[in-house]
């Protein structure tokens, strides 16, 4: 694996990433990019391109691209982020490659309101009016199987080490990899499904720690073949074992002592809305059940592990922790309609009943109601439902982004429904 470190400096104009590049020898560079789903998409230059790359000229067939542009409007150009240059480890002495997270934008320049990226810095700026300091931090899980399969390569669980475990090797090789590219690690750990693990990012802009996200999913399948692993962020790879969440954990600068309240108020508002597009696949709302401390209510609290919103009684900044996403979604979008969410909840001053003590799982469907508690949608279908009604959650997309999620997400979900499952052959094909 190429070891050569990134420094510990990010690159701040177009200037220093030229720089940064003669110095690394670098000589092809990534320019990335999500599509409205969260699938990773890159275009591959050469060096000698980079300067015309920084200026905004190379161009790609957004027509290509799902939910980017309608037939009449195909060309798109990339607009790299400077702070977001990284070399990769992993290149070969000969062919040193680097890479830079873009925003996609009309060959003008305008800003493209199909842009998840864009999307997500629109809703940021509106969020920091109401809380500003704002950051998020990301407790993100993912699985480890053997090549080809969902056989671990460990029976550990949670905090466990093995030192002739692969996985633990891979994950801190993933670690390591991640702090190269300018990627800081507070900490990392096995969870408790075998072969699942976390690796945990300290709080920091919201762009950027969508930017890591991105760059976390990349490095961590890449790495994991090198040790003979599939990586898999998949919500709930496995029946009989844990899901795989994200928990975001958003922590708030200096406020008024109803703002942590305002923004768990939103949240809980809109939950319902918000889950469309946080848990994005029709395997999420296989993790999001009574099970594995999984959130499946609209309750929030200080202790348990299981409510949708954790607000752990903290003598500093406000820390305040939304359980129900998972990684396989869009990074930009999930953090931008989080955000939307608390916003509208600070704006409108929306209160969210009093905490639950102890398991949300144990509340009485009478005791649910009396405190307005809902549950959370238990599939796609019925989550888009709710985004349908949910303006606040529409504006955070914003029109285009909007309408193309909603038409791809029914059609993945009608073609989940036409799927025959091998479940259904077992239960069925021999019974009738």
């Amino acid at each position: 694996m190429h070891s050569r470190s990134n420094g510990s400096k990010r690159a701040s104009a177009p200037r220093d990433v030229l720089k940064s590049a003669r110095e690394h020898d670098v000589r092809f560079v990534r320019l990335v990019f999500t599509d409205i789903l969260g699938a990773s998409k890159n275009v591959a230059i050469p060096v000698a391109e980079l300067e015309r790359a920084l200026a905004g000229e190379v161009t790609f067939d957004g027509g290509s691209i799902d939910g980017f542009v309608r037939g009449e409007e195909l060309d798109m150009a990339l607009v790299p982020d400077p702070a977001t240059f990284a070399v990769l480890p992993w290149s070969g002495a000969d062919a040193i490659e680097a890479r830079m997270i873009c925003d996609v934008a009309g060959i003008d320049g305008t800003p493209f309101e199909g842009c998840p990226r864009t999307t997500l810095r629109r809703v940021v700026e509106m969020a920091q009016r109401q809380f500003p300091g704002l950051q998020v931090g990301l407790e993100i899980e993912f699985y480890l199987f053997e090549s080809a399969s969902t056989r671990s390569p460990d029976v550990g669980s949670y905090f466990d080490f093995s030192p002739n475990d692969r996985g633990e090797e891979a994950r801190s090789a993933i670690v390591a990899a991640l702090q190269t590219m300018g990627v800081p690690v507070a900490a990392s750990h096995h969870e408790h499904g075998n072969g699942q693990h976390e690796v945990d990012l300290p709080h920091d802009d919201p762009l950027r720690a969508a930017d890591h996200l991105l760059t976390i999913r990349n490095v961590t399948k890449h790495v994991a073949t090198r040790y003979g692993l599939d990586a898999t962020f998949m919500p709930k790879p496995i029946e009989d074992q844990a899901g795989s969440g994200l928990h975001v954990d958003f922590r708030l600068g200096p406020s008024d002592d109803g703002a942590p309240l305002y923004f768990v108020g939103g949240l809980l508002a809109h939950a319902s809305a918000v889950t469309a597009v946080c848990n994005s696949t029709v395997n999420s709302y296989k993790r999001l059940v009574a099970a594995w401390d999984a959130p499946i209510y609209t309750a929030w609290s200080h202790r348990s592990a299981d409510a949708l919103v954790r607000v752990p009684p903290s003598r500093s900044q406000p820390r305040i922790e939304m359980r129900s996403p998972d990684a396989a979604g869009n990074p930009y979008l999930s953090l931008a309609v989080l955000l939307g969410a608390a916003t509208d909840g600070a704006v409108h001053q929306l209160l969210p009943g009093d905490p639950v003590v102890g398991s949300s799982y144990d509340l009485s469907e009478r005791e649910r109601r009396e405190r307005g508690i809902r549950a959370l949608p238990t599939s796609l279908r019925q989550a888009i439902e709710e985004l349908d009604k949910d303006q606040v959650v529409h504006n955070a997309l914003g029109d285009h982004i909007y309408h193309a999620f909603r038409d791809a997400k029914l059609a993945e979900y009608d073609r989940y429904r036409r799927a025959v499952h091998p479940w259904e052959h077992r239960a069925y094909l021999r019974l009738y």
